[in-house]
């Protein structure tokens, strides 16, 4: 059906043959021409789905990776093909051709790679309408290894509208069926002597702080002329130019150290347990590790009324004191004259 054209055997007007034409000139360079015979409309536009991960960095062992789908679809155009039939109908047709930038029943299919692999098959959402947003969840095993950025593909197949007829109030959707691949990006950890025994920050939405990890050697070895670096991404920014990177010197077998990063955060970050990475390079290797990070509420906006109220209460009863001392004393006055 690609790149055919579908027209009821009766008389064309040159108005109608123009429109035809245009069509063919619009959209001949990108997607294929289908459209019903009888057509008060065509929609030129498609789905345009990407995906993006809230929280990228990943555990050793079992881990859940969280994908948002965006449905980034726009209508290009709305092209007039012909004006008969009943006004109803035509009205109809032009709201329904708007569906031609949804994508409808997906199958979300995540693939492994590297130290990844997915435990989960497909997963599937009924819609997803232009300009909205969908999450899907996979269950994943992660290994030992090198750690790094790792791409894990993610397929998705569904079904879009290339056309729509509309007649006598009946609407009839023309759908086929689409793919795309796109690439989801992962941190995972390496495997290696280093973990991190804790960390303290006051970090908080919308507000800079700092944070401190504690880095702790399992390893037999020393580690000698180390330095972390940590892995920020959103909603964690780095806090001007400085402080990517912190030297930490030579960590013995079983010994503890302590590195300090200058953060910001993204007003609207979620109050939830995030994974960031930390890498440290040393004279013997490099080492990535993740870790479990909470953000503290911001309760400013709780205090800052609080505080007024307090300064506004101590006020009236200040002046209630006051005007209650001066009438005593009053009538303390007239009680000696």
């Amino acid at each position: 059906m690609a790149g055919k054209i579908y027209i009821k055997m009766k008389p064309i007007f040159p108005l109608q043959l123009l429109c035809a034409f245009a069509v063919i000139v619009s959209l001949g360079c990108g997607e294929d021409l289908i459209f019903f015979a009888d057509d008060h409309y065509k929609a030129v536009g498609m789905p345009e789905i990407v995906a993006s991960v809230a929280d990228p960095v990943l555990a050793v062992g079992k881990d859940v990776l969280v994908v948002t789908l965006a449905n980034d679809g726009r209508l290009e155009e709305l092209i007039p093909i012909s004006g008969n039939g009943s006004r109803e109908d035509i009205s109809r047709e032009m709201a329904e051709e708007m569906h031609g930038i949804d994508a409808l029943d997906i199958t979300a299919t995540l693939a492994g790679a590297g130290p990844v692999g997915v435990d989960s098959g497909p997963q599937h959402i009924e819609s997803l309408p232009a300009g909205s947003l969908a999450s899907v969840a996979f269950n994943l095993t992660v290994g030992g290894g090198e750690g790094g950025w790792t791409s894990l593909p993610l397929r998705l197949d569904y079904e879009r509208q290339v056309d729509v007829s509309v007649s006598d109030g009946e609407v009839s959707p023309l759908l086929l069926p689409a793919n795309a691949t796109l690439e989801v990006k992962v941190l995972a950890p390496s495997s290696g002597p280093l973990r991190v025994l804790g960390t303290k920050s006051d970090l908080a939405p919308g507000k800079s702080g700092d944070l401190m990890i504690v880095i702790k050697n399992d390893g037999p070895e020393d580690l000698h002329n180390c330095s972390a670096r940590l892995e920020a991404m959103p909603p964690f920014r780095w806090d001007g130019n400085g402080g990517k990177e912190y030297f930490l010197g030579d960590i013995n077998s079983g010994a503890l150290a302590v590195a300090s990063f200058s953060l910001s955060v993204d007003g609207d970050a979620a109050l939830q347990d995030f994974q960031l990475g930390c890498r440290v390079n040393s004279r013997e290797g490099r080492f990535l590790f993740s870790f479990p990070l909470a953000l503290d509420a911001d309760d400013s906006g709780f205090w800052l009324p609080a505080m007024i109220a307090a300064i506004v209460f101590a006020v009236v009863v200040g002046a209630a004191f006051i005007f209650l001392k001066r009438k005593d004393l009053l009538r303390r006055r007239r009680r000696r004259w």
